[in-house]
């Protein structure tokens, strides 16, 4: 099958595509830079900068693209994160729309913030959206992609909890930090944490497609974990003290608005769809996850995710 990924060079994307072509399938990666797509996707992967280069037939869009949202939020800055996904998803769409032969399937990407701050309450796939810009984000995002589904195509849309990963993300930010025992819960650390490892998060997209979910879906591990919980399973993996908190008020001193929608929400997910669908996660556990991640000879550096998108 052809897949046209948006993202590609991303996190996520670079691992997708990898198991994607692995898998004996062609993949077209859209990249504001074309040349650097071999390099980081593959060397049968074909890099575009416009959708009108795309040459064959696709069958199936993955859409991942979007500027990080963990940085802090000027007013400028929230909408270029706005703009970067909704415009993209936005021009995907009307892409799609115009093709002689459409794709049998499109997976587009939305985040745990669309449940916002939600208590201890377990967030399923019929659970409402919350409030918040992270929320309101999500759901606009999630709405890009209606004329797809009024249009009769498969549209699966991939809540994603924090992707644990040692090449990039809030795993590999915090992992300096927490290497010289500086490291301990935000806040309270009573919210809760949802995660997935990077291995589960491509597996959960394969699935997606291979099953044809056409519905949104929580892509996190089934046990979401509280953040005093996941300090502390940090530092026992690494060996060091969790003795340091960092309060709330420094967070949103540092960080401000950022700070209360995505380091200190509790979001508690529950992954319903996936595992009434079959799928079987490589790492359930938050210490099977973190185990695999900091074993020895691992990949431990952010430094070679240190790209650009």
């Amino acid at each position: 099958m052809h897949c046209l990924i948006t993202g590609g060079t991303g996190l996520i994307g670079q691992r997708f595509c990898a198991q994607w072509l692995a898998r004996g399938n062609s993949l077209t990666v859209l990249s504001r830079n074309p040349d650097t797509v071999r390099r980081l996707c593959g060397e049968s992967a074909r890099g575009v900068s416009d959708l009108f280069q795309v040459e064959d037939p696709v069958d199936i869009v993955v859409n991942l693209a979007g500027e990080t949202i963990s940085r802090r939020w000027s007013n400028s800055r929230k909408e270029e994160i706005r703009r970067s996904r909704l415009d993209t998803t936005a021009h995907l769409a009307n892409w799609i729309l115009t093709l002689p032969q459409r794709p049998r399937y499109v997976l587009s990407g939305s985040a745990v913030g669309y449940y916002g701050n939600r208590g201890g309450d377990l967030l399923k796939e019929t659970s409402g959206p919350g409030g918040g810009f992270a929320a309101e984000l999500c759901r606009d995002w999630e709405a890009a992609t209606l004329p797809l589904q009024q249009a009769g195509i498969c549209v699966g849309i991939m809540r994603t909890a924090v992707v644990l990963s040692t090449r990039g993300g809030a795993l590999a930010q915090m992992l300096p930090a927490f290497r010289l025992g500086f490291g301990g819960p935000m806040g309270t650390g009573e919210h809760w944490f949802s995660w997935i490892h990077e291995d589960d998060i491509v597996g959960l997209m394969l699935h997606a497609i291979d099953r044809n979910i056409c519905q949104p879906f929580n892509a996190c591990a089934p046990e979401a974990v509280t953040n005093n919980s996941f300090s502390r399973l940090l530092c026992r993996q690494l060996h060091r003290p969790c003795l340091m908190r960092t309060p709330a008020w420094m967070l949103k001193l540092m960080f401000g608005e950022m700070a209360d929608e995505l380091l200190l929400a509790s979001q508690r997910m529950e992954p319903r769809t996936a595992l009434d669908s079959g799928y079987s996660f490589q790492y359930p556990t938050l210490e099977k996850a973190l185990a695999d991640l900091l074993k020895p000879g691992a990949n431990n550096s952010a430094s070679a995710h240190n790209r650009v998108r």
